[in-house]
């Protein structure tokens, strides 16, 4: 696929993504990459920054952040090896705002619209599963090493298991999602903004 068609499809996934997300009037997804990447954006445990597709955070009484990462791919691809990326950088995220006391409770969620890891996909949202995917990406994260491996929280892994969301869309769900005009009737009656 040419790399201009790829962006493409890149973001039509993400704002699919979005629309479908706060259509189930439980998420306001207010920020993108695109367009407010500093808030789209956290920082792991050496510094380095990771950038992700939709910032927002789930509305009603829990209220915790939420970042997004949506894949519009209509094939398996290398999703198997980048979602095992993405929870090395989701436990290193997660234990740099712990170790820095700000940690605020940040929830995150891969959206895809073609499973992957079809033979572990009971187990990838799992504690032993980030803590394979830490133990993977331990060097890249520069996670202090131990004379059998590398120094990894089992719960810091549990606590990314919690805060993990995977979900599958499929295009023809599109037909399903609230138009902007019926969510905001919708919003309106729910009470969930302020609440």
């Amino acid at each position: 696929m040419p790399a201009e068609k790829s962006q493409e499809t890149g973001r039509e996934g993400v704002f699919r993504a979005k629309q479908y997300l706060e259509s189930t009037t439980y998420l306001r997804l207010s920020w993108t990459a695109y367009d407010h990447e500093k808030i789209c954006t956290r920082q792991r445990l050496d510094g380095s920054k990771k950038v992700y597709d939709l910032a927002g955070y789930f509305l009603g009484k829990r209220r915790h952040p939420l970042l997004v990462e949506a894949k519009k791919y209509s094939v398996v691809g290398s999703q198997g090896s980048m979602y095992i990326e993405y929870l090395a950088d989701i436990y290193s995220i997660t234990a740099r705002a712990c170790r820095d006391d700000m940690d605020d409770e940040t929830e995150f969620m891969w959206v895809t619209w073609h499973p992957f890891s079809q033979g572990n996909w009971p187990k990838l949202t799992h504690h032993e599963y980030v803590r394979a995917a830490v133990r993977e990406h331990a060097e890249r994260l520069k996670l202090p090493a131990t004379e059998d491996g590398f120094e990894i929280d089992d719960d810091l892994c549990r606590l990314v298991a919690q805060r993990l969301w995977l979900l599958v869309l499929s295009d023809r769900q599109q037909d399903l999602v609230l138009s902007p005009e019926e969510l905001k009737v919708a919003m309106m009656h729910l009470k969930r903004e302020g609440a």
